[in-house]
């Protein structure tokens, strides 16, 4: 468990770095990365009564995908305020291991590109098991940390957003961070590659047994909460 005084110091770093961001986040942003993101959330989340995104940014996705009364929730006030929130959802500043919503509070809950930020991982998934009720539905998408070296050359190459303060995950390390809590419904890696069209991405993914070799710069985790 980090000490108090690290998880605000490393908070005010990660603060820092979008509040430089903020203004061109969304401009930036890849599309190609964004589709894919886009389309994993809506698999998942689809019909679930409640969801809470982690992380938000000033992404509008949550506007989109989210029912009446879904939470977008992001540490940083600078991003959030760049969000064009919709009247049936909110916007909440907060942290991840300390969440602002009561016990089973939400039908589904997903990050993109967000636990890499966070100061502690299991904390973060515990608090997310919390405020989801039995059988809701966590989706966790990160960079690939197998593939650290190359997501490191594409940020050197401006082909993708800076990361600021982050510790990528492997997928061995993602998987054994999610928790007793948890039920791993489905694990993979996908390319969604900073350059290039789109289509190229969506042709090597469906490639057989890529996904089985870790192959791709990104991976999702899609895991459901137990029983009491």
């Amino acid at each position: 468990m980090m000490r108090r005084e690290e998880l605000l110091a490393h908070y005010a770093r990660v603060r820092a770095h979008y509040r430089a961001l903020a203004p061109a986040y969304s401009r930036e942003a890849n599309q190609t990365c964004e589709g894919r993101y886009r389309d994993i959330v809506q698999r998942v989340m689809s019909g679930r009564a409640r969801v809470l995104e982690l992380g938000s940014g000033s992404n509008a996705l949550l506007d989109r995908v989210g029912p009446p009364g879904s939470v977008a929730c992001d540490l940083s006030i600078d991003m959030l305020q760049q969000r064009k929130t919709i009247a049936r959802t909110s916007s909440v500043v907060g942290a991840g291991e300390q969440l602002p919503f009561r016990d089973g509070a939400f039908a589904g809950m997903y990050s993109i590109n967000v636990i890499e930020h966070v100061a502690d991982v299991e904390a973060v998934l515990a608090e997310g098991a919390r405020v989801l009720r039995p059988g809701g539905v966590l989706a966790a998408v990160t960079p690939n940390g197998n593939w650290e070296r190359w997501l490191d050359l594409a940020e050197n190459w401006r082909m993708k957003i800076p990361e600021g303060p982050h510790a990528f995950l492997t997928t061995r390390a993602l998987a054994s961070k999610i928790g007793p809590s948890f039920e791993i419904v489905e694990h993979r890696t996908f390319l969604a590659c900073p350059g290039g069209p789109p289509s190229l991405s969506a042709a090597v993914d469906r490639l057989p047994g890529l996904a089985a070799l870790g192959w791709g710069f990104f991976q999702y985790v899609i895991a459901q909460r137990r029983p009491s």
